[in-house]
């Protein structure tokens, strides 16, 4: 090999060695295949040159040119080549977070429509307005700080109240503080949960009556039978069978106690009209008055014949001596 071909080929070695550092150092891919989309947005704010693109928050490729095209902003994108973006696929301008940096993000489109071909027009979207977000966001926490400011007073005078309280609590005065310091409650709290225990133990283990109603079967059996013939009686009040289910579903007994129960009510209304003996002996007041005198006439005979009575023993006593 004469020393051109060694001149050349260290050369072209020297130049591709160059490519591959520069590759390296400033992230641009001589070497790679990509195609190039352009996409217009009416404001980038932040983005540069060199930012990242994502499809569907995957990296894919890298923002190439940034220039003004009428009252617009073009925005030239790189893809790697194995990326298939759709006609309907829509670029927007994206946000890491409030202080990070912004990006293109893309989405991947319907599958049914058609490819973009390469050099072809993404479809964007309308880009969010980063510093009126900011503006927003710092009229907002002005806005809360002047009302913090307003009720600072109210919010010293709760913690310092809060400040007295917890004090309280510390050194056990009050309700809450012997409640939080004092051991004795404690131990009654414990001997309560160990009274309690030991009850569920035993009702557990079936002792007592409440444990011998939970754990004996032959409680639940006696009370499904029970249960079962208290839906046989039902049924057999329900069908009829029996004086107790014929007084229930018989009609006939029903027109009967209607009939008596209109002949009760027709039998009053004539005795509180007075007609009858009855009807005249619950109305007439005469017949009161007339057994009224008859009593009192009965009583002063009764009188009369009691201051009779000596004289009428004399004169009978005087009749037999005369006798003899």
């Amino acid at each position: 090999m004469n020393k051109k071909m060694q001149l050349g080929t260290f050369f072209v070695l020297g130049i591709v060695t160059l490519l591959v550092l520069f590759e390296v150092v400033s992230g641009v891919d001589f070497l790679k295949k990509e195609n190039t989309y352009i996409s217009y947005f009416s404001s980038v704010g932040e983005l540069r040159v060199g930012n990242e693109v994502k499809l569907s928050g995957v990296e894919v490729g890298k923002v190439k040119k940034i220039t003004l095209s009428g009252q617009n902003v073009a925005v030239k994108i790189s893809v790697e080549k194995n990326v298939v973006l759709k006609d309907d696929s829509i670029a927007s301008i994206n946000m890491t977070s409030l202080l990070g940096s912004t990006y293109v993000g893309i989405t991947f489109g319907s599958p049914g429509s058609r490819v973009l071909s390469d050099g072809g027009v993404l479809l964007s979207s309308k880009p969010v307005d980063f510093n009126s977000l900011v503006t927003k966001l710092d009229k907002t926490v002005d806005m809360f700080n002047s009302q913090l400011f307003e009720y600072n007073d109210k919010i010293k005078s709760i913690l310092f109240n809060l400040n007295i309280i917890v004090s309280n609590v510390a050194n056990s005065k009050g309700t809450i503080g012997k409640l939080v310091n004092d051991p004795s409650i404690y131990e009654d709290l414990k001997l309560s949960l160990d009274f309690f225990s030991n009850i569920t133990k035993k009702i557990d283990q079936g002792d007592g009556t409440l444990g011998l109603l939970i754990n004996d079967e032959s409680v639940y059996n006696e009370a499904k039978n029970t249960l079962q013939k208290i839906s046989k009686l039902t049924d057999k009040l329900s069908s009829g069978d029996g004086s107790l289910g014929k007084l229930i579903n018989d009609d006939q007994l029903y027109d009967s106690i209607n009939t008596l129960s209109e002949n009760l009510n027709s039998l009053v209304a004539k005795i509180n009209s007075g007609e009858g003996t009855l009807g005249k002996l619950i109305n007439d007041d005469r017949l009161y008055y007339d057994a009224l005198n008859s009593v009192r006439k009965l009583k002063n005979a009764t009188e009369t014949q009691e201051d009779l009575a000596p004289l009428t023993t004399i004169s009978a006593a005087f009749g037999v001596m005369t006798l003899f």
